[in-house]
């Protein structure tokens, strides 16, 4: 595998012919035609779906084709810095969060990243998990930060941070009883606030109920609500228990306004991702806020 077979690829995908992508790349078709069939021979699967028509990825292709633009991406940057070395970064980034890394981790690394490179500004829109994906996806903001990972190809994906959702009550006597252990069966009798549709607390709220065998249709819901912070202030108030992610309940834990209740035998972590689209190539300032943000995630 190397870097012109790389090139061949994005180019036919880019322009959907191989004749364009030719002459794109002052090299005849049958060049182009031997760099993808080598690419598909070495990787042992077919890349693209030929037809009369049109040029489309095949399910392999889709999986591969954002790291080959990653690759591209790569060796433009490796250039550049090289052609900047010591040029000092500065300027605005424009990040587009759901609510969960919005509250809760963004405050933090705000500081964290002044005190770095006081240079570089932020400007953040929150939204749920959709909604982000949406505006990378119509390149309305430059990076994405959520937990719902979208199998287009026009979007690279990189793991950010772990996060695990736990269950939050009233801190209340009834639930200081449990000393910890939340009886599942106790659960099918409870009242529950929940997110919003579209929301990555929602889903992945969602797969936790399935795992402890309770059905999202059938649980009693006492309060649908938009966001984390409201979530936590109605489970406080006594209106019922929620499921939320453990980077948000922090607070409420230490000045004792929930319980928190944890599900061991079953898998409750998620992933939030950092990502970008694919076609845009990210701004020097980007690139260092996303560092940034990898080294401050990491050290939390």
């Amino acid at each position: 595998m190397n870097l012109e077979q790389i090139k061949s690829l994005v180019s036919v995908v880019n322009h959907k012919s191989f004749s364009l992508a030719a002459k794109e790349m002052f090299v005849s078709q049958p060049t182009i035609s031997m760099h993808i069939k080598t690419l598909e021979k070495e990787l042992g699967e077919q890349l693209l779906i030929r037809s009369t028509k049109d040029i489309v990825l095949s399910e392999a292709g889709l999986l591969f084709y954002p790291y080959a633009v990653q690759m591209l991406k790569a060796e433009e940057d490796a250039i550049q810095k090289i052609k900047n070395k010591g040029e000092k970064i500065a300027g605005d980034v424009m990040f587009a969060s759901s609510s969960v890394p919005a509250n809760y981790i963004f405050p933090g690394f705000l500081s964290y990243s002044k005190k770095k490179n006081p240079d570089i500004g932020y400007k953040i829109s929150e939204g749920d998990s959709t909604e982000v994906l949406q505006k990378i996806l119509h390149f309305e903001q430059e990076i994405g930060v959520g937990s719902i990972r979208s199998s287009s190809a026009k979007l690279f994906f990189e793991p950010l941070i772990k996060d695990e959702i736990v269950l939050i009550t009233p801190n209340i006597k009834k639930y200081r009883d449990y000393k910890g252990n939340f009886d599942r069966n106790e659960l099918k009798r409870e009242n529950f606030v929940i997110r919003e549709m579209g929301s990555g607390t929602k889903t992945a709220a969602d797969n936790v109920e399935r795992k402890l065998g309770l059905e999202s249709d059938k649980i009693q819901v006492a309060a649908e609500v938009q966001t984390t912070e409201t979530l936590k202030r109605v489970v406080a108030e006594g209106v019922g228990i929620g499921f939320v992610s453990s980077l948000a309940v922090k607070d409420y834990l230490e000045q004792k306004r929930v319980l928190v209740f944890e599900f061991p035998e079953i898998e409750t972590k998620r992933q939030l991702y950092l990502f970008w689209h694919c076609e845009r190539n990210l701004s020097k300032v980007g690139e260092r806020a996303i560092s940034m943000l990898k080294e401050y995630c990491s050290e939390m």
